[in-house]
């Protein structure tokens, strides 16, 4: 089975629709991923993502200081993605880039 690999680290019109998009995150389907600002405050986050219906495209689903559904500033943000296969958990993380 094929690992996890981010497509592009660039949100914006043009790339992939739209979308933080996980190639091979199909393949784990018991999976969550979550994006933080620079402040270090929850921005989005959902279980299963599927670079479909739930996927990052820079809109907020965060439930305190930043309101949903707007879209999120031009800036850097910091993803975690956690996944597991079987019994064996892993996570990858890094850093995107939302332009406009």
């Amino acid at each position: 089975m094929c690992d996890i690999e981010i497509e592009s680290d660039l949100i914006g019109p043009g790339i992939n629709d739209g979308v933080f998009k996980i190639n091979n995150i199909e393949s784990y389907p018991d999976n969550t991923v979550k994006v933080y600002n620079r402040w270090g405050i929850l921005v989005f986050e959902t279980q299963g993502y599927d670079n479909a219906s739930r996927a990052f495209r820079g809109i907020s689903n965060g439930r305190v200081t930043i309101q949903q559904n707007k879209e999120l500033p031009v800036g850097i943000y910091f993803y975690i993605i956690e996944y597991s296969n079987d019994q064996e958990g892993r996570t990858k993380n890094g850093y995107l880039y939302i332009n406009r």
